[in-house]
């Protein structure tokens, strides 16, 4: 159902226009743009801006040091001010409007750096960033922008990345073992994006959850590396980053809990199992930074316990999540599951690569697994379809 649905059957006569609006707002249907002009005005607001950084970079040496500074608070706010008129003007284009913000929040950060380059600032660039997002942090509810919101997520990623690589940061994590403080960040998105489903906000939670899932995706997977994990250091680390994974966890379970409730067409049964399944990878992904790393616990070929875990946990943990992205009607769930299902595989193949005789079971059982649970989940999944369906009967 879609928002050009509802206005043609306003059209038709078949509801009024109070109907219409009340049904708008219920299911939160707004008016589709043009995904066309979408992304033409993303890709030329980036365009611009790497344009406006190169062409100060050629005339560098050339340009007194006021002018810069000038120049670059002028297009900052040049930008932002462009885009409120698209987006407030009669005739708006909130595309281009969004676009142009968008702009200028890159231009903030080319600012910081330009500051601190022309006054030879010499600090650690874990600090831009961080004033970077903090300086940002209010646009995406001040403009209700989803491309800002994004942004912001990714600045927050981009400023954790660099602090917790830094030497004289205070949760220093530069080994292998920060793959694990990576997923955990996306389950807090994850979370997050659960908790703005019934906020003032609710377009930026398919953001959140999306880019939480695929992040908790790619940095969870290296966990099945045959070895990952078996060679890390912990000298020279300071004592807070010790409980930089235990609290990362604890909000991201925090947040999951909390919002759990706001999932659409989940019974409360796969409510509770689907915050499970989180709430257990955030407890596996702490428990993995305590596991002792010595180099001889190995077993089944080149995997060890870690690697095994991990692999049996994530196989199982994506089964569900393409159960829940059917029931949800989300694809990107489903396929990113089924993504990483197939990965696990490969990877848990390569790291018993040696015993065939283990690997040809392992392969059988899983297998045999993976056939079981497909068909209960299929039944569940027509049961839960058929109950949908009969509500609809009801309420018309």
């Amino acid at each position: 159902m879609k928002y050009d649905d509802i206005q043609k059957i306003h059209e038709a006569g078949l509801v009024s226009g109070e109907q219409r609006d009340q049904i708008l707002a219920h299911f939160n249907l707004k008016e589709e743009s043009n995904r066309f002009l979408v992304i033409i005005s993303f890709i030329g607001a980036l365009l611009v801006a790497a344009g406006i950084i190169l062409l100060i970079a050629a005339n560098w040496a050339a340009i007194p040091r006021g002018v810069k500074l000038a120049a670059g608070l002028a297009l900052m706010l040049g930008a932002h001010g462009g885009g409120w008129w698209l987006r407030e003007q009669p005739k708006s284009y909130p595309k281009t409007g969004e676009a142009l913000h968008l702009v200028g929040s890159l231009l903030f950060l080319g600012n910081i750096a330009l500051v601190g380059q022309i006054y030879n600032l010499s600090s650690r660039p874990g600090n831009a960033f961080l004033l970077w997002w903090l300086g940002i942090a209010a646009l995406p509810w001040l403009l209700g922008s989803a491309a800002q919101f994004a942004l912001l997520l990714l600045a927050v990623g981009v400023w954790f990345g660099v602090e917790i690589n830094d030497r004289t940061s205070l949760i220093l994590f530069d080994d292998e073992r920060q793959v694990l403080a990576y997923a955990l960040v996306g389950l807090v998105y994850v979370g997050l994006g659960f908790g703005l489903r019934r906020s003032s906000y609710p377009n930026f939670s398919g953001i959140a959850e999306k880019l939480g899932f695929l992040v908790l995706g790619i940095f969870s997977f290296p966990l099945t590396w045959a070895g990952f994990l078996s060679w890390s250091r912990w000298s020279g680390r300071p004592e807070l980053s010790q409980w930089l994974l235990p609290a990362l966890g604890v909000l991201a379970v925090t947040l999951i809990v909390a919002g759990c409730r706001h999932l659409p067409f989940l019974s409360r049964q796969w409510r509770v199992t689907w915050g499970a399944a989180l709430t257990g990878a955030a407890a596996l992904l702490v428990a993995a930074n305590l596991i002792s790393t010595q180099r001889d616990w190995y077993w089944l070929g080149h995997m060890t316990p870690v690697n095994t875990v991990a692999a049996i946990a994530i196989f199982i943990f994506c089964l569900l999540q393409v159960q829940v992205g059917v029931q949800q009607r989300a694809a990107s769930l489903v396929n990113l599951g089924l993504t990483f299902i197939a990965l696990d595989l490969i990877a848990v193949y390569i790291g018993l690569f040696g015993s065939m005789q283990f690997t040809g079971l392992m392969f059988v059982i899983s297998g045999v697994f993976l056939m079981v649970f497909a068909v209960f989940l299929e039944k569940k999944r027509r049961a839960l379809m058929k109950e949908i369906k009969a509500q609809k009967e009801v309420r018309s």
